[in-house]
Protein backbone atom coordinates (compact mmCIF):
# COMPACT_ATOMS: atom_id res chain seq x y z
CA UNK A 1 0.00 0.00 0.00
CA UNK A 2 1.32 3.17 -0.85
CA UNK A 3 -0.50 6.77 0.87
CA UNK A 4 0.03 10.18 -0.65
CA UNK A 5 -1.22 13.09 1.13
CA UNK A 6 -1.91 16.11 -0.81
CA UNK A 7 -2.62 19.48 0.66
CA UNK A 8 -2.86 23.15 -0.17
CA UNK A 9 -3.99 26.30 1.36
CA UNK A 10 -3.25 28.65 -1.68
CA UNK A 11 -6.18 29.51 -4.25
CA UNK A 12 -7.69 28.39 -6.20
CA UNK A 13 -6.93 25.66 -3.76
CA UNK A 14 -9.33 22.88 -5.10
CA UNK A 15 -7.53 23.12 -8.60
CA UNK A 16 -4.03 22.91 -7.36
CA UNK A 17 -5.61 19.05 -5.84
CA UNK A 18 -6.96 18.29 -9.11
CA UNK A 19 -3.98 19.46 -11.21
CA UNK A 20 -2.03 17.79 -9.09
CA UNK A 21 -3.89 14.22 -8.78
CA UNK A 22 -3.87 14.79 -13.27
CA UNK A 23 -0.21 15.26 -13.18
CA UNK A 24 -0.17 11.76 -11.02
CA UNK A 25 -1.25 10.14 -13.54
CA UNK A 26 0.50 11.61 -16.25
CA UNK A 27 3.46 10.97 -14.24
CA UNK A 28 2.67 6.80 -14.12
CA UNK A 29 1.64 7.32 -10.19
CA UNK A 30 -1.91 5.45 -10.62
CA UNK A 31 -4.15 6.50 -8.49
CA UNK A 32 -6.34 3.35 -7.09
CA UNK A 33 -8.60 5.27 -4.05
CA UNK A 34 -9.37 9.04 -3.20
CA UNK A 35 -10.30 10.28 0.08
CA UNK A 36 -12.71 13.40 0.33
CA UNK A 37 -11.49 16.80 0.47
CA UNK A 38 -11.23 17.97 4.06
CA UNK A 39 -10.55 21.69 5.14
CA UNK A 40 -8.18 21.92 8.49
CA UNK A 41 -6.61 24.88 10.11
CA UNK A 42 -2.63 25.26 9.50
CA UNK A 43 -0.69 23.16 11.20
CA UNK A 44 3.08 23.89 12.64
CA UNK A 45 2.01 27.68 13.07
CA UNK A 46 3.79 28.79 10.37
CA UNK A 47 1.09 28.78 7.39
CA UNK A 48 -2.02 31.24 6.87
CA UNK A 49 -5.75 30.37 6.28
CA UNK A 50 -6.78 27.29 6.38
CA UNK A 51 -6.11 24.10 4.04
CA UNK A 52 -8.04 21.55 1.63
CA UNK A 53 -6.04 17.71 2.34
CA UNK A 54 -6.61 14.63 0.95
CA UNK A 55 -5.11 11.13 0.83
CA UNK A 56 -5.00 9.00 -2.52
CA UNK A 57 -3.70 5.06 -2.62
CA UNK A 58 -1.74 5.00 -5.74
CA UNK A 59 0.09 2.22 -7.58
CA UNK A 60 3.40 3.25 -9.29
CA UNK A 61 6.41 1.04 -10.53
CA UNK A 62 8.92 4.06 -8.60
CA UNK A 63 11.22 3.22 -5.77
CA UNK A 64 9.90 4.89 -2.98
CA UNK A 65 13.29 7.51 -3.84
CA UNK A 66 11.45 7.91 -7.78
CA UNK A 67 8.34 8.58 -6.33
CA UNK A 68 9.47 11.58 -4.06
CA UNK A 69 11.47 12.57 -7.57
CA UNK A 70 7.85 12.42 -9.19
CA UNK A 71 6.11 14.21 -6.75
CA UNK A 72 8.68 16.78 -5.93
CA UNK A 73 8.61 17.38 -9.64
CA UNK A 74 4.46 18.06 -9.93
CA UNK A 75 5.06 20.28 -6.77
CA UNK A 76 7.75 22.42 -8.77
CA UNK A 77 5.27 22.32 -12.05
CA UNK A 78 2.18 23.59 -9.94
CA UNK A 79 4.03 26.59 -8.46
CA UNK A 80 5.67 25.13 -5.28
CA UNK A 81 8.00 27.11 -3.64
CA UNK A 82 9.34 26.48 -0.03
CA UNK A 83 10.63 29.61 1.25
CA UNK A 84 9.98 28.50 5.35
CA UNK A 85 9.45 24.93 6.82
CA UNK A 86 5.15 24.21 6.75
CA UNK A 87 4.46 27.62 5.33
CA UNK A 88 1.83 28.43 2.74
CA UNK A 89 1.99 26.40 -0.60
CA UNK A 90 0.23 25.69 -3.71
CA UNK A 91 0.78 22.04 -3.16
CA UNK A 92 2.65 19.63 -0.87
CA UNK A 93 2.47 15.99 -1.74
CA UNK A 94 3.64 13.47 1.29
CA UNK A 95 4.91 9.99 0.99
CA UNK A 96 3.36 8.38 3.88
CA UNK A 97 3.38 4.89 3.54
CA UNK A 98 5.32 3.00 1.25
CA UNK A 99 4.14 -0.98 0.96
CA UNK A 100 4.73 -1.02 4.67
CA UNK A 101 8.90 0.00 3.96
CA UNK A 102 10.60 1.77 6.17
CA UNK A 103 13.32 4.68 5.26
CA UNK A 104 14.82 7.31 7.36
CA UNK A 105 17.69 9.50 5.48
CA UNK A 106 18.26 13.18 4.57
CA UNK A 107 15.94 12.71 1.80
CA UNK A 108 13.00 10.93 2.92
CA UNK A 109 11.58 9.48 6.44
CA UNK A 110 8.68 6.75 6.01
CA UNK A 111 6.26 6.73 7.62
CA UNK A 112 5.89 10.12 7.54
CA UNK A 113 6.88 11.58 10.69
CA UNK A 114 4.29 13.64 12.14
CA UNK A 115 1.29 10.91 10.54
CA UNK A 116 0.11 9.45 13.90
CA UNK A 117 -0.13 13.96 15.32
CA UNK A 118 -1.85 15.24 12.21
CA UNK A 119 -6.07 14.77 12.31
CA UNK A 120 -5.57 15.53 8.35
CA UNK A 121 -3.32 13.01 7.22
CA UNK A 122 -5.33 10.12 9.59
CA UNK A 123 -9.16 11.40 8.99
CA UNK A 124 -9.07 10.37 4.92
CA UNK A 125 -6.55 7.21 5.64
CA UNK A 126 -9.58 6.38 8.42
CA UNK A 127 -11.94 7.03 5.48
CA UNK A 128 -9.95 5.04 2.46
CA UNK A 129 -8.75 2.26 4.80
CA UNK A 130 -10.57 2.07 7.99
CA UNK A 131 -8.47 1.36 11.38
CA UNK A 132 -5.02 0.20 9.44
CA UNK A 133 -1.94 0.19 11.98
CA UNK A 134 1.09 2.18 10.45
CA UNK A 135 4.48 2.17 12.24
CA UNK A 136 3.00 -0.28 14.97
CA UNK A 137 0.00 2.33 15.66
CA UNK A 138 -3.79 2.31 15.51
CA UNK A 139 -5.02 4.90 13.16
CA UNK A 140 -8.06 4.92 15.13
CA UNK A 141 -6.10 5.47 18.02
CA UNK A 142 -4.38 7.79 16.87
CA UNK A 143 -6.96 10.22 15.40
CA UNK A 144 -9.23 9.91 18.17
CA UNK A 145 -6.51 11.79 20.61
CA UNK A 146 -6.74 14.85 18.51
CA UNK A 147 -9.09 17.28 18.93
CA UNK A 148 -8.58 19.68 16.70
CA UNK A 149 -11.44 21.02 14.12
CA UNK A 150 -12.04 18.94 10.76
CA UNK A 151 -14.47 19.32 8.08
CA UNK A 152 -15.56 17.19 4.93
CA UNK A 153 -15.02 20.11 1.95
CA UNK A 154 -17.79 19.82 -0.49
CA UNK A 155 -16.13 21.04 -3.78
CA UNK A 156 -18.33 23.26 -6.13
CA UNK A 157 -19.52 21.57 -9.20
Amino acid sequence: MIILALGTNIDPKEEYLQKALIQMEKSEIKILKKSSIYETHAWGGVADGKFLNMCVEVKCNFSAYELLDAIQKIELDLGRVRKEHWGNRTIDIDIIEYNNQKFNDERLIIPHKYLHERNFVLRPIYELFGDVIIDNKSIKTSLDKITDEIKVYKVKG
